[in-house]
């Protein structure tokens, strides 16, 4: 459609009244064609200006949503101008999940929306169980490989503590290989298809725990972290193991796209629903083909990544009845939010 009007307009002064209407009608024809299309495809759009006010939207954004997308900007909390990607539940006029993404427009950007409730259901545990399978035994054979090294170092450490019991090398030596040892168990854990165990608590000691590991990682590479908590954050129900690992992850990936001296940021707040933990960096960004793809096994942006990691915080966070979503533009950095429902909103959801 660009590349018709650019030769429309290329070529509208040697053009006489005959073609001219035959331009028009054929402008006419196609333009009725794609608001035919735009009227009944079964996805949602939304297309909204650069100040974020609806242009257009069609009847399936309507139907998908409940009431009218104006009515729902501030709930969809579309982002401008950025590529994007999550999962929403709503519950009118029935329960049900749905896709949102946004792509970048010239002045604008486009959302799209579609219903993946059947698909979620369906395929969530065919889509993934085959490649947590391979990826499972995989990482058995690693930790076994591993676990027999880490066995006989702690065996032999043990032995040169008490030659050496006042030796406090010899003490953080044997910190730091139990910690490896608790680092691979959680790993085998997290790909495992088994519940969290969950239990009432904080969603900032894990926060916390992931920071303190990869504190000298910061400082080696000055990098700026801040931490903004809250004097108090609502309980959750959490397997605090687990999501040390998820919070490990997106900190990893946020460290390792950011250049030396950048700064990443980690928000905490809460709503009436849920506490959400935000993390923000300020390094290379993704185009909207590699968000989309970001929660897949085996598609990472990394030369020596796996595209594992992601895929794990990705059920640990469902498991724990949570979602988490991705924002990035390519040199703008990437921001991940993840939302975890209060303890008192799982209890009144079991009433």
């Amino acid at each position: 459609m660009k590349d018709f009007f650019k030769s429309v307009r290329r070529h509208i002064g040697k053009l006489d009244a005959d073609h001219l209407r035959e331009q028009y009608a054929r402008l006419s024809d196609e333009a009725v064609s794609l608001d035919t299309l735009f009227m009944t495809i079964a996805q949602g759009i939304i297309v909204l200006d650069e100040h974020g006010a609806i242009v257009k939207s069609n009847p399936a954004a309507r139907d998908l949503l409940g009431m009218d997308p104006s009515d729902a900007l501030d709930a969809l909390a579309l982002p401008l101008g950025k590529a994007s990607k999550r999962d929403m539940d709503v519950t009118y006029p029935e329960k049900r999940t749905l896709e949102i993404q946004t792509v970048p427009m010239d002045q604008g950007t486009l959302a799209y929306l579609r219903d993946v409730t059947a698909e979620r259901e369906r395929t969530e545990e065919e889509l993934r169980a085959g490649a947590t399978r391979a990826v499972r035994d995989l990482a058995a054979g690693v930790a076994h490989e591993i676990g027999n090294p880490l066995n006989a170092l702690s065996l032999n450490l043990q032995l040169l503590k008490r030659t050496l019991p006042e030796d406090a090398g010899i003490d953080e030596c044997i910190k730091q290989v139990e910690r490896l040892d608790r680092i691979l168990k959680g790993f085998l854990q997290a790909l495992r298809p088994s519940k969290p165990n969950l239990a009432p608590g904080s969603v900032a000691e894990p926060v916390k725990n992931c920071l303190a590991v990869m504190k000298p990682q910061f400082e080696q590479r000055s990098i700026s972290v801040t931490l903004d908590l809250p004097g108090a954050l609502p309980p959750v129900a959490i397997d605090k193991e687990q999501m040390e690992q998820v919070f490990f992850n997106l900190v990893k990936n946020s460290l390792e796209a950011t250049r030396d001296g950048g700064r990443i940021d980690i928000a905490m707040s809460s709503d009436d629903n849920d506490v959400i933990v935000k993390v923000r960096d300020d390094g290379l960004g993704m185009d909207p083909e590699q968000v989309a793809h970001l929660f897949e096994p085996y598609r990472t942006t990394k030369s020596h990544g796996t595209g594992l990691g992601l895929m794990i915080s990705s059920r640990i966070v469902r498991d724990h009845g949570g979602t988490i979503a991705v924002e990035s533009r390519p040199g703008e950095g990437t921001s991940f939010t993840i939302r975890l429902p209060r303890l008192e909103r799982r209890i009144r959801a079991l009433n």
